[in-house]
């Protein structure tokens, strides 16, 4: 994934924060995840050229946003929470993002956790 330098995103995520409302902070995920919804009957997926919309078998709706070459859509942290958590482990599988700093995720994860990473040095 390319680093990009949305406004709208910068917009969002401000608001997002100085309102508390953090389960509007983006995700990111493979297009594929999609896959298995366009494969059964029961579920339903719209599409414009930016956004789109599932429906799931039981009834669920999500909207998501679809990048420009469509192979990565997102939504909200808040709309994962809408998809049935049976499906979450589906979705967290195909979720993608930015370079990352492994070890700084462990240490959000566990706070308490003691964590090797080399010795602390001037940036």
């Amino acid at each position: 994934m390319e680093p990009n330098r949305s406004a709208a995103l910068i917009d969002l995520t401000a608001r997002a924060v100085e309102s508390g409302k953090l389960e509007l902070i983006q995700l990111w995920f493979e297009s594929s995840v999609l896959d298995r919804y366009r494969e059964d009957p029961d579920s339903k997926i719209l599409r414009s050229d930016s956004a789109g919309r599932l429906r799931g078998s039981a009834g669920w709706l999500v909207n998501f946003g679809i990048a420009p070459d469509d192979r990565v859509i997102h939504l909200s942290a808040g709309s994962l929470a809408i998809i049935p958590e049976s499906q979450r482990g589906h979705w967290l599988a195909h979720l993608v993002g930015p370079p990352v700093g492994e070890n700084f995720l462990r240490m959000t994860v566990n706070p308490g956790a003691c964590i090797e990473d080399g010795e602390s040095r001037p940036w």
